[in-house]
């Protein structure tokens, strides 16, 4: 049966919202909350077979992530209660990124991972009128955790409390539609597990390819003959062309490659206070303190005329060189990262444009440059396509949620869904 076949239009509606045959409770009569446990850091170790989990396991969806890098696993020895089980349901009660708070992931089947502090365990108190599935629902879906956040303390990075969750109320069907507002968004979530497993697949070769031809390991039918030896000072300038400072047009250069865009500003009292320089469409620019940490790009044709300080650099490259080939061999992880060795300065280190300058490299002649980089932009079309899909699935799987757990669509119990 199709997920459209389970559902129906909603029914009449109790005072206060709450669809007919539903309950509303605080989330404190269904279940409790636990603290995890303040591991000792002395401990830690880069590898191991007890996984220490943290925010970085949890995606903004809610979704458990897998971290390439960065783990923390635990040498001690542990108490039996911190020691997670498969499907045990845990929430994020710091906001350590935007949008986490309240974040609730499935500890996955495999591995052995442990119950770190911060981190709320949900523990449901009545098995008989919550399903655990759709209690992950619950705590993922907008209502629940904007009132979470409302509910929270702090203000750089907020905080909420076992307390605080069970305080929430929610609309609480009966069990067997809970079950099955459960499975029909879990065909969603497998369908976004397939995109995101392919957005994965796709952005691996990418960087194995961009590295392999970026260095010449792989060279590309018709092309053939030593690169040129080359110093970055021969590649490109850096461009000052001084401009009076304009709130709004303010340029910054994201972590991780995410690309150039308009700064946010609220505060129009350090205006005229910093040197600006006009910075044209196509110009290379990175961050001084962080292009190790993937802060470069090319400035965009709707950003040409924009500004940004000597902090973020911007560079005219030669006519012998095609400005997306001189990003994309900037943008492989192994040369920006390794930047971070050249950088300079005690408490911000800073990669600045003289050392840039001094990098020398072997380099394709232009057409070279032209085809390898024509290559890498159709890879990036069809990554830029996938998270497009992604994205419109997440926001169609976002509306339906909201459908399903307010009860203005809803699903179809048979007599077998109730047993």
């Amino acid at each position: 049966m199709s997920a459209g076949e389970q559902m129906a239009e909603g029914g009449k509606q109790k005072a206060g919202g709450v669809p007919e045959g539903w309950q509303r409770l605080p989330l404190g009569h269904l279940i409790d909350v636990k603290h995890g446990y303040a591991f000792d850091s002395g401990n830690f170790s880069e590898e191991g077979e007890k996984l220490l989990l943290t925010p970085g396991n949890f995606s903004e969806e809610g979704d458990f992530k897998s971290l390439r890098s960065g783990n923390k696993y635990y040498l001690g020895d542990v108490k039996s209660q911190f020691i997670l089980k498969p499907g045990d349901l845990l929430t994020a009660m710091t906001e350590q990124a935007p949008g986490l708070l309240g974040s609730t992931i499935c500890v996955p089947e495999n591995g052995t991972y442990l119950h770190n502090q911060r981190l709320g365990l949900l523990e449901i108190s009545d098995i008989g009128a919550l399903n655990s599935s759709f209690l992950r629902v619950l705590m993922n879906s907008p209502e629940i955790r904007k009132s979470i956040s409302e509910t929270s303390s702090g203000t750089k990075v907020k905080h909420t409390s076992p307390d605080k969750i069970k305080a929430v109320s929610v609309n609480l069907p009966p069990l067997p539609e809970q079950r099955k507002i459960a499975a029909i968004l879990s065909t969603w979530d497998d369908s976004l597990a397939n995109l995101t497993d392919l957005l994965a697949a796709k952005r691996q070769q990418k960087r194995g390819l961009a590295e392999a031809l970026l260095t010449g390991q792989k060279r590309l039918p018709g092309f053939e003959g030593e690169w040129e030896e080359t110093r970055f000072s021969s590649v490109m300038q850096e461009s000052r062309i001084s401009a009076p400072d304009e709130l709004g047009k303010r340029l910054t250069v994201s972590l991780h490659l995410k690309g150039v865009s308009v700064r946010e500003e609220r505060d129009s009292s350090e205006v005229g206070k910093t040197i600006y320089y006009r910075r044209k469409a196509g110009q290379f620019i990175y961050g001084k303190q962080n292009i190790f940490r993937g802060s470069l790009g090319l400035v965009p044709q709707e950003l040409d005329g924009y500004l940004s300080s000597q902090d973020l650099p911007a560079f005219d490259i030669a006519p012998k060189y095609d400005p997306a080939f001189i990003f994309a061999f900037f943008a492989r992880p192994k040369f920006y990262e390794g930047l971070e060795k050249i950088a300079t300065g005690t408490g911000s280190k800073r990669v600045h444009p003289e050392t840039i300058f001094k990098l020398s490299y072997p380099l394709p002649p232009l057409p070279e440059q032209q085809a390898i980089a024509s290559i890498l932009s159709t890879l990036d079309g069809e990554i830029a396509s996938l998270e497009a899909l992604r994205s419109k699935v997440q926001e169609q799987k976002r509306g339906l949620m909201d459908e399903l757990l307010t009860g203005r669509i809803r699903v179809k119990v048979n007599v077998e869904d109730s047993v």
